[in-house]
């Protein structure tokens, strides 16, 4: 049997390995946050608690840890949505499967295991997110893209500022053209661009902001790779 004391430092362990994790991906606003990975954690070391009581000197205790990883493959997998061709949750659903992971090593009173497996969590999440960035960048190459707006001649000046506007910030985005062809009453203003890497969401906020100003008949835009690579 493990002495209440015993199982407070292991319960508290798990509830701060928990928390840190979840202080990071409730800053992110992920779907599973600060309150989901606190009671993963927590959960996961309960029953590994439970299972060594419960078996000490007469059993197997690793019979319960182990149906752990499968009850938290249950749970990270209802966190994974496919969106198309893109499928999203596989980090989140990562960070869950870590958090039990942390809960069932407190469990046991691996705490400075237990501790090493949040920083590297941590690293993985803070330190190594720009660097995905980058490489997802280099190896996406070069897009061209074209985004028109049908509207009155006498907004075109402003859907011109605010397409520059909406596109300033953004340090892949180079824009290579912006005019108008049309009639005296309706025309269309024309943005040509280079990016490096995808911008739909990029390029979706632009149309979204455009199709809202009063005097825009419509606006979208189109996609083709660029065969230049040297943005």
């Amino acid at each position: 049997m493990i002495l209440f004391t015993d199982y407070l430092a292991r319960i508290g362990c798990a509830f701060l390995m928990g928390t840190l994790i979840g202080v990071e991906r409730q800053y992110r606003q992920r779907n599973a946050g600060l309150r989901t990975n606190i009671l993963v954690s927590v959960g996961a070391a309960a029953f590994t608690v439970l299972s060594y009581s419960m078996t000490s000197g007469s059993g197997d205790p690793s019979r319960v840890a182990a149906q752990i990883v499968s009850g938290i493959g249950f749970l990270g997998g209802g966190l994974i949505l496919k969106d198309g061709f893109t499928v999203r949750g596989l980090n989140t659903a990562a960070t869950i499967w870590c958090s039990a992971a942390c809960g069932t090593l407190s469990g046991v009173g691996f705490y400075k295991e237990s501790a090493i497996l949040v920083i590297c969590v941590l690293v993985t999440h803070c330190l190594f997110r720009p660097l995905c960035t980058f490489l997802e960048k280099r190896t996406a190459g070069v897009f061209h893209y074209s985004v028109h707006a049908e509207c009155q001649r006498d907004v075109s000046e402003n859907i011109q500022q605010l397409i520059m506007d909406t596109l300033a910030f953004d340090q892949d985005v180079r824009l290579n053209s912006l005019f108008y062809k049309g009639d005296e009453d309706r025309i269309i203003v024309c943005c040509d661009m280079e990016t490096l890497g995808d911008h739909k969401v990029l390029l979706d906020l632009v149309v979204s902001r455009l199709r809202s100003r009063p005097g825009v008949f419509g606006a979208g835009w189109e996609k083709q790779i660029s065969p230049q690579e040297d943005f």
